[in-house]
């Protein structure tokens, strides 16, 4: 490809020879060019008829073999078999003639000048009768007496019908370079140089191995790895035609095969190349390396010349290590060293050295410490965290005293939280004893006592706070104050824990004065103290000044803890435009500082924000976008709000059987006494409700009462527990008591709670008479129609639908219904959807209306029904919990599941699916 040209010159040099003058071509090219292949393809295309052709190859391994590329040229049966033998003997004997006549300076030793001529007549006499053409490969690496018999012989066919092909780099050291310069010094001889393929020789070669098609999808990126270079080319086209697709693998094979058959000093420069990274500039090269500066220059020059280098630069993200990886581990770890000594002697940037020790494990130097603490301040800065925490881990080697090496694991302890959370349990322990050993400051304390609340170990933060509180600790001057605003935190991430209680502990944040910051564990306590206490519209201003200046950052765990609560504030009291913002923010922010953790939470809040707004679909996506982005066993206490997210909106979008499965996943046991564990009850207790566990539902949403049992709440709380066990209560038949639970859930709320009062006033209609129903459900349309939750207000649009039709009302049921269609759609409630669907039976029609249309005798058991059981059926397998066939057939909910148990064993199914 792209060596027409060449060929050509060669056949031309041939046709010139047949006049009786010999000729000289050398071809040049840079390593992996293409020389050999040049050579061969030519040798070969020259008819036998025409000429002889002598070939010879020299290789690195057999430059100490005297005269082997010599005698190489008589060892094929073109040559007569007398030949042969003669020449044969003659190498053979001529390396000891040339000891015994001793080292010259120049020339040939006078005892050989017979041989020589024995040589010449023989290569004259195999031209007699035909063109001789003699190719020598890889001239650099020549052996010495074979060089110097060249040097001699070649003037000597200058009237010889001849033509003498060689490839030679004169990049390369050869044997002798003085012999070389002469050889080549010759009037007949003409240089050929190769240069590397262009882009468009790139893509004519794949379409000739792959096709068009997929040359014109592989040519750009080919030809900008591969440099033109011929020889990588190849190996690369091969992994390709061999299945390995793109693998970064085949670069790295290729560059190697080239340097093998290079300079060692490429090889030594490239090594150096790949430990100091991209860009070094070639005196430093040379200080790693031990070369001289013109050594290193002239490496240089020819890896760029041969496409292996661009500039200084590998030409593949993979090669460095592709390199280093061939290197033996010792000689690896020793360039490493040497490296790390001689960037910090430039002073270079810290993270320069430290990438140099972490390499190896490299913690030798007294200075490694200092640096690789400075390395991670940067990499923090620079939003590398996790190359952060690879520097810390291997300072902690290089610390003296155990107070330093307790702050650097307190900072690794942080760092892995925020990375991969599961390998921060391991680093736990150790961090509790440099608690209890005194070697912690208050600040790694108070981080610490976060991540053990994340994981569920409350038994160890109360011990370590009364270890702290008696004076087993270094405290500061006003650490006490501190870990008493722990202790409010921890009532609020565990409503039942027994340290706290709401009392006032800091003085409110003024939201007149959004930039003012308190210390992270104060502004935390300052939001908790808000939410038990319930005060939602202080509770709401403090968070949105709060996400102001909270951010999480790599200094404080305390400082993402901030963040989190705020949102979730936001969320609780309704504000979902607000913390859809802020979400998005945060979102943004944790994935720009590679933390997977954090952006895990947030996104698990804007699944929670969705589901409160009624849309299901973005609730579902989130929450499992939460759940991928941190496996189950990383979110500790926290895999409440995710699940119970995910779960609910399955639940609320009909898909039961994914919610059953969820359910059924394991989960920390602490997670039941957490906050987040209110989230995982109530979406637990819907999916009991949806699917007739009416007393199972009810304990869920009772637990979640009896939690938070000590907050003196006047709202909702995290859920609306109240609401949702005034269902179940319906459920079970219990007006009067669902009604008793509405009334106290109304009492509690603030004017502007519109999601919380509307979902009361939706249960209380159901508990209330038939005449006051559509009144109470209006004003909960009214009311929800505030907050923008599209699944509440479906929901209680076709409840309205109900309380009209049972009224006689028809034309407003089918006007509530018409309502509820579009919305129930946007919420993604497909179940909700049918129910109200245009065309669908009326929500409410009238029970023996149902069952003259339903189908009598369509099944071979529904002959054997009575009146009532076909009733209940026929309710049941359009959807009606057993609750809401209780209400409208006017029996006891126990009645009712002892009509669908007879239902079922008669028409022989086992679920109400199957009924219709």
């Amino acid at each position: 490809m792209e060596r027409d040209e060449a060929l050509a010159d060669l056949d031309l040099l041939f046709d010139k020879s047949a006049s009786g003058r010999g000729r000289i071509a050398l071809v040049h090219a840079p390593l992996g060019g293409g020389k050999s292949k040049l050579l061969h393809d030519f040798l070969e295309t020259v008819d036998p008829a025409r000429a002889l052709v002598l070939s010879a190859t020299a290789s690195g391994p057999e430059r100490a073999l005297p005269f082997g590329v010599l005698s190489q040229l008589f060892q094929t049966s073109q040559v007569p078999q007398r030949v042969r033998d003669e020449m044969d003997a003659l190498f053979t004997a001529l390396p000891t003639r040339e000891e015994t006549a001793g080292p010259v300076t120049t020339g040939l030793p006078a005892a050989t000048m017979a041989d020589l001529r024995k040589i010449v007549l023989a290569l004259v006499d195999l031209a007699e009768n035909r063109r001789l053409v003699i190719g020598i490969d890889n001239l650099h690496e020549v052996d010495a007496p074979s060089l110097r018999y060249l040097a001699s012989i070649l003037p000597r066919l200058r009237n010889v019908s001849s033509l003498v092909v060689m490839t030679d780099d004169t990049g390369r050291r050869a044997t002798d370079d003085r012999l070389r310069v002469d050889l080549l010094r010759q009037p007949n001889l003409h240089r050929i140089d190769l240069s590397l393929l262009t882009r468009a020789g790139v893509r004519r070669l794949l379409a000739q191995h792959l096709g068009a098609e997929e040359a014109a999808r592989l040519a750009p990126g080919f030809a900008d790895v591969s440099g033109g270079n011929p020889l990588v080319l190849q190996n690369l086209l091969s992994d390709h035609r061999a299945g390995l697709g793109d693998d970064p693998r085949a670069y790295g094979r290729a560059l190697l095969n080239c340097l093998y058959h290079g300079e060692p000093a490429l090889l030594v420069v490239l090594r150096a190349l790949a430990v100091l990274g991209d860009g070094a500039p070639s005196q430093r090269l040379a200080l790693l390396t031990g070369l001289d500066a013109a050594e290193v220059e002239g490496a240089l020059h020819a890896l760029n010349s041969a496409g292996l280098l661009h500039a200084t630069a590998f030409r593949h993200p993979t090669a460095a290590a592709d390199v280093l990886d061939d290197m033996p581990a010792a000689d690896h770890a020793a360039l490493r060293r040497r490296a790390a000594e001689l960037l910090h002697t430039e002073s270079a940037p810290a993270v320069a050295v430290a990438e140099q020790l972490v390499a190896v494990g490299h913690t030798g130097p007294s200075w490694a410490g200092d640096v690789l603490l400075e390395a991670a301040r940067d990499s923090l800065a620079a939003h590398r965290p996790q190359r952060a925490a690879d520097y810390l881990e291997l300072a902690e080697r290089t610390r003296g005293d155990d107070p330093s090496r307790a702050a650097v694991r307190a900072r690794i302890g942080r760092l892995k939280w925020q990375l991969q959370p599961p390998t921060a349990v391991h680093s736990l322990a150790p961090l509790v004893e440099d608690v209890s050993a005194g070697h912690t400051d208050t600040h790694d304390l108070l981080d610490l006592l976060w991540t053990l609340s994340w994981h569920g170990e409350l038994d160890t933060v109360q011990g370590l706070l009364q270890q702290a509180e008696a004076g087993r600790h270094r405290l500061d001057p006003g650490d006490s104050a501190a870990l008493h605003n722990v202790r409010t935190w921890l009532t609020c991430a565990y409503p039942a824990y027994p340290g706290g209680g709401p009392r006032p502990l800091v003085p409110p944040v003024p939201h007149e004065a959004p930039g003012r910051q308190l210390d992270p564990w104060s502004t935390a306590a300052a939001l908790a103290e808000d939410l038990i206490r319930g005060d939602a519209t202080r509770l709401a201003a403090r968070a949105d000044a709060v996400l102001h200046t909270a951010r999480p950052d790599h200094h404080s765990l305390w400082s993402g803890e901030v963040a989190l609560l705020a949102l979730l504030c936001l969320v609780y009291t309704d504000s979902f435009e607000t913390a859809t913002g802020w979400c998005d923010h945060l979102m943004a922010e944790a994935s720009t500082r590679n933390t997977p953790t954090w952006s895990a939470l947030f996104t698990a809040v804007r699944a929670e924000t969705a589901l409160r707004a009624g849309d299901l679909n973005a609730a579902s996506a989130s929450a499992r976008q939460a759940l991928d982005l941190l496996p189950a066993d990383a979110w500790g206490v926290a895999l409440g709000l995710p699940l119970g997210t995910l779960v609910l909106s399955e639940v609320r979008m009909g898909k039961l059987d994914r919610a059953a499965a969820l359910l059924a996943e394991p989960f920390p046991e602490a997670m039941l006494q957490s906050r987040y564990g209110l989230h995982y009850l109530y979406a637990r207790g819907h999916y009991r409700l949806a699917t007739g566990q009416a007393r199972s539902a009810l304990a869920d949403f009772l637990q979640c009462g009896k939690l938070t049992r000590r907050w003196a709440v006047r709202g909702t709380g995290p859920v609306p527990w109240r609401t949702s066990a005034a269902e179940a209560w319906l459920m079970l038949g219990k007006q009067d008591q669902a009604g008793v639970l509405a009334r106290d859930e109304l009492s509690r709320l603030a004017p502007d709670s519109h999601r919380a009062r509307g979902l009361a006033l939706r249960v209380l209609a159901a508990a209330a008479g038939t005449a006051d129903r559509p009144r109470l459900l209006e004003e909960a349309v009214d009311v929800i129609k505030e907050c923008d939750d599209k699944f509440e207000l479906a929901r209680t649009l076709s409840d309205l639908s109900r309380a009209h039709k049972a009224a006689g009302d028809h034309g407003s049921a089918r006007r509530a219904a018409r309502r509820a269609w579009p919305i129930a759609r946007a919420s993604g409630a497909e179940t909700l959807c049918r129910e109200v669907a245009p065309g669908a039976p009326a929500p409410a029609e009238p029970v023996e209306r149902a069952v003259r249309k339903a189908p009598k005798g369509g099944a071979l058991g529904t002959a054997a029904l009575t009146t009532r059981e076909r009733h209940v059926a026929t309710l049941a397998g359009r959807g009606y919990t057993n609750q809401e066939i209780a209400a409208q057939l006017l029996i006891t909910h126990s009645t009712v599941e002892q009509h669908l148990t007879r239902v079922f064993r008669k028409l022989n199914v086992k679920r109400r699916q199957d009924l219709p």
